[in-house]
């Protein structure tokens, strides 16, 4: 059986990156990692500055006999003909949901410890942090575990894999000067005419403490242009997949016309004229409301209370482990 090599950081661009080679027996690991760094002897528990085959230049070290840590620099290219090289050796690539968390965390002291170093390390909000390590001391039984455990594990998962979240409306109605307050970028154009957002746009963001993936849609509207057409249709396939849809419109507009209901309706514009109607009033251009509409988000994904009930009842973080984040549909 050939040795395998696992990336334990995020596939993205970074500082350094993390792989894991490791295998059933020490010859399996060492002769690829002499090929690797030019060097036959490594003792346990050694660190060194390696060549990574000319490749890239970046720290190594030998964890345990069958355990090694590979540090090369985080671009991805530079991660990617790492993985070429390794796999022309022989060694499997292979993602880190398909090994046994003791074997990519030989430190853990016990199972759950290993699935919860495996789960931290997967976590996209910083909110998870503190939950998933209290369930390091936690057992429980199958048959422990309640409908309410479930569905409140379902919550915490987008604590793991950020939720979607997708922002619709009319044109001219500010969707894009909210979504660039709350990424803190330009992520859209925003100007003071209809139809400038012809296709929608998505960042990851930050909600105290909760990322999402938040998706700013085309205004909904009739049009002849067939490219802004196929533009809203597509907007119209992810609203129905979200996990979170706000409806958005102002004082001069009516509501939208979504393939489904809204979880939040928001009115814009409040510091100009103000409508009844809305869920949430709020001035997108100066930022009134906009912290009691981040706040609102973040409780209707992951409701109060869940993060601190996960200290002391079971949560069923390996669903989101084992299963790839969902996707956007294709353009």
């Amino acid at each position: 059986m050939a040795a395998r090599a696992t990336i334990l950081t995020a596939r993205g661009p970074g500082a350094i990156a993390l792989l894991q080679m490791h295998g059933a027996c020490e010859r399996e690991v060492l002769a690829p990692l002499a090929k690797l760094t030019g060097c036959a002897d490594w003792p346990l528990g050694r660190l060194r500055l390696a060549p990574f085959a000319d490749i890239d230049e970046g720290l190594a070290a030998r964890l345990t006999p069958t355990v090694v840590h590979l540090m090369p620099h985080g671009g991805p290219r530079v991660v990617q003909r790492l993985l070429e090289w390794l796999a022309a050796q022989g060694v499997q690539v292979v993602r880190s949901e398909g090994v046994a968390a003791r074997s990519l965390y030989p430190e853990a002291e016990s199972e759950r410890e290993a699935e919860v170093l495996r789960a931290v390390s997967r976590a996209a909000s910083p909110a998870a942090i503190d939950s998933l390590l209290a369930q390091s001391a936690f057992s429980f039984e199958p048959q422990e575990v309640t409908d309410e455990d479930r569905a409140r594990s379902a919550r915490l998962n987008r604590l793991i894999d950020p939720p979607l979240v997708v922002l619709a409306g009319p044109p001219n109605v500010g969707k894009s000067t909210l979504s660039n307050a709350l990424v803190g970028r330009s992520m859209s154009i925003a100007l003071d005419q209809p139809g400038t957002t012809r296709d929608y746009t998505a960042a990851m963001i930050e909600l105290r403490g909760l990322v999402v993936r938040w998706h700013d849609t085309p205004g909904l509207h009739e049009t002849s242009d067939r490219i802004e057409a196929r533009a809203i249709e597509l907007s119209k396939r992810l609203m129905e997949v979200a996990d979170l849809l706000i409806a958005m419109t102002d004082a001069d507009h009516e509501w939208p016309d979504l393939p489904r209901a809204a979880d939040l309706r928001i009115a814009n514009k409040a510091d100009l004229r103000r409508r009844d109607d809305a869920d949430l009033s709020l001035a997108a251009a100066t930022g009134e409301g906009v912290p009691d509409l981040v706040r609102r988000v973040r409780d209707a994904l992951v409701y109060p209370g869940d993060e601190a009930a996960a200290a002391s009842r079971p949560w069923l973080f390996e669903s989101a482990i084992s299963r790839p984040p969902a996707r956007p549909p294709a353009m």
